[in-house]
């Protein structure tokens, strides 16, 4: 009989060791609901679980994100119906104009009106935006000067107007990728290449710029030749950013200025009225094309929302197989553990014990 070395006591507390550290990594799980508490639970599992956190996460994003494009649609659809009254409105003006029945002063009455609403839709267009985007002037999330209005188009070249301008021939030049401007002496160098934008700005010149836009210069014939804009909504999160996660409107296909529409003519005359019954029925057109655009990407986000709340859905069960743990399964464990647990102290209580009955040769 030994008593420096309880080996039946070191092998109880061995045991009970091991079964106190089960039982509370069975508590953490059955505490946090989670299979995995820690790296070394399922180091490969965690980390397949993390990265579907990860997309789940940006899909989420995605699907947000899908949501505010369909707000901005929204707004342009909005104010894209109340240009088509107003166009309904001024064709109804010519219509009443181009008659004999109207005489001249009649006329005026209704090219001030005419003349009202052509303004008010140029106002609308400059003032419809999203996030400091205007909407329907052309150049959807194209970057527009504060202190001035959008450029007047026709297919993509923009003209520059400018004001306060000193008397002389001014003369735009390209050349090594710059594009300058130049009035005798004087002249200002716009840094403008085909991969960089810059507002106009001709201070140095004296010349106070009437209408500017970001531009993107490609070529220069009295002209700037600039891209249009366009608007891209994220809608998903593959990885193909600049291919099917996008979803893209350009901006040329927006644009809803009076100078777009061409309803440049006022029915002052019977002549003239004709003319401008003619503008209309080209405006009111072009601006049911627009409506038409954006009702299709509206449908089309609408189906992409669907589509990545779905695949939130399915990423979202796949990382639960993964991370989540199975209470009725673990409960199981640790009722287990528990018993073990206090039948592993009993039996090192006893271990302990054992040494005692030496007491009995040493009494003699």
């Amino acid at each position: 009989m030994r008593i420096n070395t309880n080996v039946s006591a070191l092998r109880a507390h061995g045991n009970l060791t091991r079964v106190n550290e089960d039982v509370s990594k069975s508590m953490a799980k059955l505490s946090s609901g989670f299979r995995i508490t820690r790296a070394a639970d399922d180091a490969a599992g965690l980390g397949i679980a993390n990265v579907l956190r990860a997309d789940i996460r940006a899909l989420g994003q995605a699907a947000r994100n899908s949501e505010q494009a369909n707000s901005v649609l929204n707004i342009a659809e909005g104010a894209t119906s109340t240009i088509q009254k107003m166009l309904e409105r001024m064709k109804e003006l010519a219509a009443q104009a181009a008659s004999d029945s109207v005489d001249s002063a009649g006329r005026a009455r209704i090219t001030n009106e005419y003349q009202s609403l052509r303004n008010e839709i140029d106002r609308t267009v400059a003032t419809v935006k999203f996030q400091g985007n205007t909407l329907l002037n052309g150049a959807f999330g194209a970057t527009i000067n504060s202190s001035s209005t959008a450029l007047a188009t026709t297919t993509g070249v923009y003209d520059i107007k400018l004001t306060g301008a000193s008397t002389g021939a001014y003369t735009l030049s390209s050349g090594s990728s710059v594009v300058t401007l130049t009035n005798g002496s004087v002249s200002q160098t716009l840094g403008v290449t085909a991969a960089t934008k810059q507002t106009l700005n001709f201070t140095s010149l004296g010349i106070t710029i009437d209408t500017t836009s970001a531009v993107g210069a490609a070529t220069v014939a009295g002209n700037i030749t600039v891209g249009g804009g366009s608007g891209t909504f994220l809608v998903s999160s593959s990885g193909q950013y600049s291919g099917n996660d996008a979803i893209s409107i350009t901006g040329s296909q927006l644009n809803l200025t009076s100078t777009s529409l061409t309803i440049s003519t006022d029915p002052t005359t019977l002549a003239n009225a004709q003319t401008a019954l003619s503008q209309i029925d080209v405006a009111i057109t072009n601006a049911n094309v627009a409506i038409g655009v954006i009702g299709a990407l509206q449908s089309r986000i609408e189906t992409a929302t669907e589509n990545v709340r779905t695949s939130i859905q399915n990423f979202s069960a796949a990382e639960s197989t993964i991370r989540d743990l199975d209470m009725a399964a673990e409960m199981t464990t640790f009722s287990k553990n528990q018993v073990l647990q206090q039948a592993g102290t009993a039996m090192l209580a006893q271990a302990n014990a054992a040494g005692q009955s030496v007491l009995t040769l040493l009494r003699g």
